[in-house]
């Protein structure tokens, strides 16, 4: 056994263990580390695919760059199986979404979208990766390609889930923001309270302060100024009731700058 494999293969051990707590920058390290020792392009490919999926879960766009050194690796040997590629391209594709890493996280996502078919992985994932290229291409195309996309998602989703299902909330709400910058507001205020509606009330109060604030604001600039000021008296009423110090303050500031009078009033 080669230096290389004696030190890599205890780190892969543990790093594809589901019940190993969450590796940090020492694993990186360590990982890392093993460069120098690479003796050939498999095991390059297989040391590259761990550090691009050990930088996704830490939310590192680096991650994309690991991944590159990995395929290019694995083109020429193919040391990599389908699933191990699935699980990287998937969670390379979610953090350049959410970093705004470029063409390389079409890739990802289309790639994630091929091996997802190919392994007959389970449904919610495809949705999951399907609603990251309509965030991707609002990002890099505009909202009239987002909704190119999220479109077909939804009937899909509402058939899997159901049109009452608060998994749909995201999507919706996503939605609705990208026909309020095409200037539709009828269908943004259309889809903000169907997202709205799908905050069930058992959310953290957190979020449901969130929910609530959001809605108010579409309210408002949709023109129902009267509707978008009882939902942030509602608000600041359910966040004093329920929510941390912290948070009743936020409540109080975000809906200072709409309605002074309401924050102010000691509700």
């Amino acid at each position: 056994m080669s230096e290389f494999e004696a030190r890599f293969q205890p780190l892969f051990e543990v790093l594809s263990d589901p019940e190993a707590l969450f590796h940090g920058a020492d694993m990186r390290d360590d990982l890392l580390a093993l460069e120098p020792l690479i003796p050939d392009r498999a095991a390059e490919a297989r040391l590259f695919r761990e550090l691009a999926v050990l930088e996704a879960k830490r939310d590192e766009l680096v991650c994309l760059d690991h991944a590159d050194r990995a395929l290019a690796a694995q083109a020429e040997t193919g040391a990599i199986d389908d699933r191990a590629l699935y699980f990287m391209h998937m969670q390379c594709g979610d953090v350049g979404t959410a970093w705004k890493g470029g063409p390389r996280t079409e890739m990802h996502l289309q790639r994630a979208l091929e091996l997802h078919a190919k392994l007959e992985r389970p449904i919610g994932e495809a949705f999951f990766i399907r609603l990251n290229l309509g965030v991707y291409n609002n990002t890099v195309h505009g909202p009239r390609r987002a909704l190119d996309a999220y479109e077909p998602l939804l009937a899909d989703a509402e058939q899997h889930y159901g049109a009452d299902n608060p998994e749909l909330r995201r999507l919706v709400g996503l939605m609705g923001a990208c026909y309020e910058a095409l200037g539709d507001m009828e269908n943004a205020l259309a889809l903000g309270t169907r997202s709205y509606e799908l905050s069930v009330p058992g959310d953290d109060p957190g979020p449901r302060v969130s929910a609530m604030l959001t809605f108010g604001k579409l309210n408002f600039r949709s023109g129902r100024v009267d509707e978008a000021r009882r939902i942030l008296a509602d608000m600041i009423t359910f966040a004093d009731a329920n929510c941390t110090p912290a948070t009743r303050r936020f409540a109080r500031d975000e809906t200072r700058n709409i309605f002074p009078h309401i924050a102010d009033a000691g509700i």
